[in-house]
């Protein structure tokens, strides 16, 4: 399977010159969890929810005395639609991201994340928890009742996995069904 069969093409785009409040607001109002950001046209970054706590709430800073061109991340790292799930699966990992814009040339036909590529196939889990294990340097205890991988949930990747009627649940969504260690 292709990357373009499971990509959401719905994308959201703001000026490098508004505000970190504007671009906020964007997101909120389009239930959105990114925001690619133009300059003269051109594609030159992108603004994830992460990017505005990390980098202004977290700073103190108020979001709506920063431009969008200070927090973005850049340049945006991009596949082709043509490409493979596991290879796009491959560079997330090599690239500790969890989205990928799926660029044709210089135009963004859509955006692939980790929930996209794990919603098509939770046999894609091993997969990817193999690749994140191969790839990924770690000075981390070594606990056997520790088991790694990724929420059938709700999508996190956890070092606190825990199976429930066959289910791989992290620790929150266990709370949340009402199941306690």
């Amino acid at each position: 399977m292709t990357v373009k069969e499971a990509m959401t093409k719905e994308i959201f785009v703001m000026n490098a010159d508004a505000s970190v409040l504007e671009v906020a607001r964007e997101m909120a109002d389009h239930n959105a969890n990114n925001i690619i950001v133009l300059e003269d046209g051109d594609s030159v970054g992108i603004i994830t929810e992460n990017d505005i706590v990390s980098k202004t709430v977290v700073r103190n800073i108020l979001p709506a005395e920063m431009l969008a061109r200070d927090i973005m991340s850049s340049p945006i790292i991009s596949i082709k639609p043509s490409t493979g799930i596991i290879e796009a699966a491959e560079l997330m990992i090599k690239s500790d991201i969890r989205r990928l814009a799926v660029m044709e040339g210089n135009v963004i036909l859509g955006m692939i994340t980790d929930r996209d590529i794990l919603s098509i196939s939770p046999g894609l889990n091993t997969i990817l928890v193999n690749l994140i294990e191969m790839n990924r340097e770690r000075d981390f205890l070594q606990e056997t009742d520790v088991e790694r991988g990724i929420c059938q949930r709700c999508g996190a990747l956890t070092d606190n996995l825990t199976e429930v009627d066959g289910v791989p649940m992290c620790e929150d969504c266990r709370e949340e069904e009402g199941y306690y260690d």
